[in-house]
């Protein structure tokens, strides 16, 4: 699946990272929606205001979060095509995406800095 053979240790450290931060998005942005829903279906029965307003927030990281996943997902699809300079580049894109992601964002420095890189 991983397909990490000859591959320098920085690269398969690398993929491995992408793929370990893509899964983690893909938790975190089901925990967003699975939060939001459940507000959305119980709601308190004064919801007005900043709760109403933190709520679209909520959404729009979801969907931005998302964004990222799609980028992430190209990264490690570079990474198959074994291009870790492209790989890279999109995994340094889709950390900086809100939220933040830290474990993408090594991972993209470290295909960028491997041997395959260049």
């Amino acid at each position: 699946m991983l397909d990490i053979e000859g591959l320098s240790t920085e690269a398969k450290i690398g993929k491995i990272l992408i793929l370990i931060s893509l899964i983690l998005g893909i938790v975190g942005v089901l925990g967003i929606l699975a939060g939001f829903t459940s507000v959305a279906l119980f709601p308190l029965r004064y919801m007005r205001g900043f709760p109403l307003f933190a709520g679209f927030l909520i959404v729009i990281t979801a969907v931005i979060k998302i964004l990222g996943l799609i980028i992430g997902f190209m990264a490690l699809s570079s990474t198959k095509l074994k291009n870790f300079n492209k790989a890279g580049m999109y995994a340094i894109i889709s950390s900086f995406l809100p939220p933040i992601d830290l474990i993408m964002l090594i991972g993209g420095i470290l295909c960028l800095i491997s041997k395959e890189a260049k």
